[in-house]
């Protein structure tokens, strides 16, 4: 009976490893489409930055052209103050003048900001384009990480579920039938180690009588509380009183 708990032990080990395992390829997808998530954006972001700064340089372009076209009303202007007869229309065109050189300068400072901007957009656009040039790689390679793990995983589980049916052939029939109707029925975990008097299972306390039986091992016992079939084993932390 001893040998037959053993595989039990076991079996139980296994389901357990062969659940973790399948947790963590059901995790992959998410993850993988996390780091496709992540690239994205910054792809996104950066994008929104290229349309902005474009824009700065839409503007600059812009004002360059307004204050062209300054220039030339105020070479204009110039022209038609050498061509005035009376002192009325000299100091109405000078008024122009000033008016025009007024507008003229405040374009100019203007476009000494967008100027200043732009510049900076551009060499901000050299950083961040490096930068999503790394998050690219990064993420490349942590997807190539993530389904080389994926497919390792899958090998792993192919032959975790071998070694399970080659555990499941040592196990008596009615004893294989109750450990997969308990499995099945109290969240897989079907056998559960006793410590200090206690099943790990359900946390209860043992009858004093059944865990000094227990520590015999010659028959399979059960927790009165939650069913599951108990484990003790005297050479682990856990079985120790």
């Amino acid at each position: 009976m001893q040998e037959q708990l053993n595989h039990l032990v076991a079996l139980q080990e296994m389901d357990n490893t062969i659940r973790q395992v399948l947790q963590d390829l059901e995790r992959l997808p998410e993850e993988i489409r996390s780091v496709d998530k992540e690239v994205q954006e910054a792809e996104a972001s950066f994008q929104q930055f290229l349309r902005e700064l474009e824009e700065l340089k839409k503007k600059r372009k812009s004002l360059e052209r307004d204050i062209e076209e300054l220039d030339q009303k105020i070479k204009k202007s110039q022209i038609r103050m050498m061509e005035v007869k009376t002192n009325k229309e000299y100091k109405a065109m000078l008024l122009e003048m000033e008016e025009l050189k007024k507008a003229k300068e405040g374009l100019e400072d203007l476009l000494l900001d967008l100027m200043e901007k732009t510049e900076s957009g551009i060499q901000e656009e050299k950083k961040r384009k490096k930068e999503l040039e790394e998050k690219r790689t990064a993420g490349k390679e942590k997807k190539e990480r993530l389904e080389r793990k994926g497919k390792e995983e899958e090998q792993r589980l192919t032959g975790l579920k071998t070694r399970r049916e080659e555990l499941s052939s040592l196990l008596a029939g009615d004893l294989l039938k109750q450990y997969e109707y308990l499995r099945s029925r109290l969240h897989g975990l079907a056998v559960a180690e006793v410590k200090n008097g206690t099943c790990l299972g359900c946390h209860m306390y043992l009858p004093p009588q059944l865990y000094n039986e227990l520590h015999r091992q010659d028959r399979i016992l059960t927790c009165p509380t939650c069913l599951r079939i108990l484990h003790f084993d005297p050479t682990s932390p856990n079985g120790k009183d």
